[in-house]
């Protein structure tokens, strides 16, 4: 079977990974693969399935938290990794380029990288590869081939849009919410990714992250939500 196509579905990702389609259904659920539900049906990036299999493979540790993150006994609350001054409101409706220059400059002034330059330019490479807006008013921004010499640690930046912004969104809509995933670790970002999505998957996040003013309102809604995945 050939995979021409970026977006696959079940069955082309159990023939791809040579799994039953049991097993990838039982990660999907895991939140240990990247994923969406479009339609309620389950599809998958290619590209991002070859980056898990590359951080599968090859785990490069750099710091303390990452290595706790890429340790599959371990779990460590995605609300380690936001801080109150991570949180960006109300960005303009600007380019794609322009939002993540105002999150990669927001991310130096914070000592999370090195060079803003390098970094933004590695960002803007990934989305010329295929947008990472994965629709419903949400973006995944990161680094194709994380760095350690460019990114400090493990750190998520949030920027929030009212107006919306074009992202190039895969449903065509305005992206609200652009979460920046900054790591020095390809396990731990695709990691990071996939329980993010998992709790981003929850209804009316969106809707009512912006209705949020301050930073503290958003930590505390996704230590609710983060906290919600994890019942039984």
């Amino acid at each position: 079977m050939e995979y021409n196509d970026n977006v696959m579905t079940l069955a082309e990702v159990a023939s791809y990974l040579k799994l039953s389609e049991k097993t990838v259904l039982k990660m999907v659920r895991n939140h240990e693969i990247p994923c969406a539900k479009v339609a309620n049906q389950w599809r998958f990036l290619k590209t991002m399935l070859d980056d898990w299999l590359i951080a599968k493979m090859k785990v490069i540790p750099q710091n303390d938290l990452s290595r706790l993150i890429e340790m599959e006994s371990e779990y460590i609350p995605l609300s380690r990794l936001f801080d109150e001054q991570l949180i960006m409101f109300d960005i303009a409706q600007k380019s794609k380029r322009d939002v993540l220059q105002e999150l990669v400059l927001l991310a130096k002034a914070n000592n999370l990288i090195a060079d803003e330059g390098p970094v933004l330019e590695k960002l803007i490479e990934r989305e010329q590869l295929m947008s990472t807006a994965v629709g419903h008013g949400i973006a995944l921004p990161h680094l194709r081939k994380p760095d350690s010499k460019l990114v400090y640690g493990p750190k998520i930046i949030i920027g929030i849009s009212r107006e919306g912004i074009e992202f190039g969104s895969l449903d065509k809509k305005p992206t609200h919410l652009v979460f920046l995933i900054l790591t020095d670790s390809e396990t731990v970002h695709i990691r990071v990714m996939a329980k993010l999505a998992g709790i981003l998957n929850q209804p009316g996040v969106v809707e009512t992250i912006l209705q949020f003013s301050s930073s503290d309102e958003v930590l505390l809604y996704f230590i609710t939500l983060e906290s919600a995945t994890m019942l039984p």
